[in-house]
């Protein structure tokens, strides 16, 4: 048998699990190293990720058993009105971007979210960031606006594009 012929699972999008943080933390640096994914400069310990996102919102895709990508949401406020708004994230290994990984596993953040009863998901992206304003529009989110000048990374001062999917 070829290598070609050698089946390959397709990928699946499972909750994230203890052992999943290594991946989730690895993935997160490569996102980083990009220096078009995130403000953060360095990967926040998983103690920290885990007090800031939402419990039962939290995904990881895989493919051949081993974690590919992840997703997972904050609350946009504390307070109980807002109960129904979050921030999404997602961030794919950079070495298998481009892959249809990021459009099913965003799929299934935003199918997950709104089965929660979420009302309102928002994320803030780079605009240089093209491939994943690519995914998110093409998941429903739409442009809302641009903060220009927003914040700095690496002394330099960055703007972001701010989509936003509601239920409809």
């Amino acid at each position: 048998m070829t290598a070609a012929a050698v089946p390959v699972t397709a990928p699946v999008v499972r909750a994230m699990e203890a052992g999943d943080w290594d991946d989730v933390r690895r993935i997160y640096a490569l996102g980083i190293e990009t220096r078009n994914a995130t403000f953060e400069t360095e990967v926040p310990p998983a103690d920290a990720l885990d007090a800031r996102w939402v419990p039962g919102q939290r995904w990881v895709i895989t493919t051949e058993d081993e974690v590919a990508g992840w997703a997972a949401m904050t609350p946009t406020s504390a307070r109980d009105c807002y109960r129904g708004v979050a921030e999404t994230s997602i961030y794919i290994d950079t070495a298998l971007a481009g892959g249809g990984l990021g459009t099913q596993l965003l799929t299934h953040q935003v199918d997950a979210a709104l089965g929660a009863g979420f009302w309102t998901l928002q994320t803030s992206i780079f605009p240089e960031n093209e491939a994943s304003l690519a995914i998110h529009r093409k998941a429903g989110f739409r442009d809302v606006g641009r903060r220009e000048r927003i914040a700095q990374l690496d002394g330099i001062w960055r703007d972001t594009v701010i989509l936003e999917l509601r239920r409809r």
